[in-house]
């Protein structure tokens, strides 16, 4: 059930950022049949190496998810999908902390503080997952671009950190960083692995 509810998750967050432009025209099928017998090939209507790919990185599920995504036909555009999907989700958690923080406004000055450096955080980590896009698209440097993401998988842990830091308080989106964290882990294995592709 969750692996069917994850997948609607990343469809909905693809289809919500194809707005910028991403949009391409569907045209009518020649050869129906044709079109059916591809379908029930995993990896023949998407990108095959990506699938290969996928067992290279972390979270393995995760990934392979996204390579049966519209759009998702080569190794690079299987990265900026997952970038793309990864920025979207810490937007999603910045939001939560932000209604956490609302809530929060009676519990103390450290809890209040606690949660303020995690959006800090949240908001850093959207912004490198924007650069390392950008700099993926402009066909930039491998060195900038792992750059970009060392500082996103730091800037995605600092949430967990502040709150191990302070065992007194219990953060409220734990399943949402542990989520957040293991994204952006791909999209590192993801980057590093396709960089060794010939």
């Amino acid at each position: 059930m969750f692996r069917y509810l994850a997948a609607l998750i990343l469809v909905a967050a693809l289809a919500a950022s194809s707005s910028s432009g991403d949009a391409r025209v569907v045209q009518p099928v020649a050869d129906p049949a044709a079109a059916a017998g591809r379908r029930l090939l995993f990896g023949s209507i998407g990108c095959n190496e990506c699938v290969a790919i996928c067992q290279q990185v972390h979270y393995t599920t995760l990934c392979a998810t996204m390579t049966t995504l519209p759009g998702v036909t080569t190794p690079l555009q299987l990265l900026d999908t997952a970038l793309r999907i990864t920025a979207t989700k810490a937007a999603m958690t910045e939001v939560k902390l932000d209604q956490a923080m609302k809530l929060a406004s009676g519990m103390g000055n450290a809890m209040s503080s606690s949660l303020e450096s995690c959006k800090e955080s949240y908001a850093s980590l959207v912004d490198s997952l924007q650069t390392t896009r950008n700099t993926l698209k402009s066909d930039g440097s491998n060195a900038d671009l792992m750059s970009e993401l060392s500082a996103a998988g730091t800037y995605s842990t600092d949430c967990e950190d502040i709150f191990d830091e302070r065992p007194e308080l219990q953060s409220p989106i734990p399943g949402a960083q542990r989520h957040v964290s293991r994204l952006v882990s791909n999209c590192l294995d993801l980057a590093a692995t396709i960089k060794q592709q010939p």
